[in-house]
């Protein structure tokens, strides 16, 4: 019975941990994306290409964006969630981007913004509250 308590210790721990971190992460995002409407430029964008991935259930596809700054530079960057439904090679898109630091651009459309916070913000939530559960109760 002992190393079954060890066990639930060590994976509420590892899930708490993990849970925090990925929260973390889903945070970080919500800040960049607050800064970029308070700050950011928006522009068109253009998606130039599909990057695609393989995944565990087969290939991920990312739309790879580009636009011009104010100053007339080019730059590209990888949307930041999977998924390319309505995002054509060729087709125009939203972006915002913060003047003083364009590669943290992003798509500028509100499912694509919220999807990247809630998404992490989530899943760190759950792992969070599995981790306190495990320690609190030693399952």
């Amino acid at each position: 019975m002992r190393s079954w308590d060890g066990e639930a210790t060590m994976w509420g721990a590892v899930l708490l941990l993990a849970g925090l971190a990925v929260a973390g992460f889903g945070t970080h995002e919500a800040v960049i994306q607050h800064r970029l409407r308070r700050e950011g430029i928006r522009v068109g964008g253009l998606v130039v290409r599909h990057r695609v991935d393989s995944g565990k259930d087969g290939p991920v596809r990312f739309a790879m964006v580009e636009f011009v700054d104010a100053q007339g530079s080019r730059h590209t960057f990888q949307a930041r969630s999977s998924g390319v439904k309505g995002l054509r090679v060729g087709g125009g898109v939203p972006v915002r981007y913060l003047p003083d630091d364009p590669k943290r651009a992003r798509i500028d459309l509100t499912r694509r913004l919220t999807g990247d916070v809630a998404f992490p913000f989530a899943v760190g939530v759950l792992f969070s509250v599995i981790g306190i559960w495990l320690l609190a109760t030693g399952r």
